[in-house]
């Protein structure tokens, strides 16, 4: 599958214009998508830790596009195609207020007023944390497989086992780094680590050709990124009390076999936002499989269709 995706026999994981657009203080690559209906609702998705805006697979951007929805996706700072930090150091140390407000000035940049968060893992800190400092932008939130403080000590921490995987597997594959089928390899091995019950079929060609653009035809992923996206995750600290102000309509997705933030962060985080809304997977890991993909997107689309009170799914 991988010598296929290298031969170019692959479906591009994007759907409209990659762009950059240059802020105060660094770059932000940014991908819109439009809609026929010039009055569209907009949806932006932010994505999680290391990760770039292909975090969010096809079939779950194309739900949103099949509802005639405008879709943006961003790289945050330190990853993708926006810019790497290089001199870690301050004054160059950002933190996920920092990426907050990178993202509304994407926003601003496009002349959108107010638009739909959907924040994944790190992403949903950061939607977060939007939604307390912007509130009057943001219609609604949208928070997946997230925390509102992945350091706080009445919850769990990351598990052990989840961390010796990772460093198992950096260490067998770093000699195959220097090929793309090596990169492409450990890649897919990491992501597969994401997987909750394993009765599911992981999406392996997604993660393949999404990694494969990324490198090919991006700057590739930023091996800097990991440390300087946990220290922005440490630094801004809690937002447990000023979760608890904020009266935008949300929704918290979390599955139940998360084994990277587990699901007791997810329940979290509902239970500090007021009214929220709750969708808990049972066996989904820490990614959007196809597998849940249309009970994800439904229930977003509820929330921004709908704007109403507490539910559970």
């Amino acid at each position: 599958m991988i010598e296929e995706v290298i031969d170019n026999s692959y479906n591009k994981p994007i759907f409209g214009d990659i762009q950059t657009v240059t802020l105060k203080d660094t770059k932000i690559c940014y991908e819109d998508v439009p809609s026929e209906n010039p009055d569209a609702e907009v949806v932006l998705l932010l994505h999680g830790l290391t990760q770039t805006m292909l975090n969010f697979p096809p079939h779950f951007c194309q739900s949103f596009i099949d509802k005639g929805y405008r879709l943006i996706r961003i790289d945050h700072q330190g990853g993708g195609g926006s810019s790497w930090v290089k001199s870690w150091g301050k004054p160059d140390k950002y933190t996920l207020e920092d990426m907050a407000r990178h993202a509304s000035q994407v926003m601003e940049h496009l002349q959108i007023e107010r638009y739909h968060l959907v924040g994944m893992s790190m992403g949903g800190m950061i939607a977060q944390q939007m939604t307390i400092d912007y509130s009057d932008k943001v219609k609604s939130l949208t928070s997946i497989m997230s925390s509102p403080y992945m350091f706080s000590p009445s919850l769990p921490d990351v598990p052990k086992k989840f961390i010796l995987g990772i460093a198992f597997l950096l260490i067998n594959y770093a000699w195959r780094l220097n090929t793309l089928k090596g990169k492409l390899q450990i890649n897919l091995a990491a992501n597969r680590m994401l997987q909750g019950d394993t009765s599911y079929e992981y999406d392996d060609r997604i993660t393949i050709e999404a990694a494969h653009f990324e490198i090919t035809q991006k700057k590739g992923y930023n091996p800097r990124s990991r440390d300087q996206h946990g220290y922005a995750i440490k630094k801004s600290g809690s937002r447990i009390e000023k979760l608890k102000q904020i009266n935008t309509p949300s929704l918290v997705i979390h599955g139940t076999e998360d084994p990277l933030v587990l699901l007791e962060h997810g329940k979290a985080s509902a239970e500090c936002i007021p009214n929220c809304k709750t969708l808990y997977l049972e066996g989904m890991g820490h990614h959007l499989p196809k597998a849940f993909n249309e009970e994800i997107t439904g229930a977003i689309i509820s929330l921004i269709q709908n704007n109403s009170s507490c539910d559970v799914y």
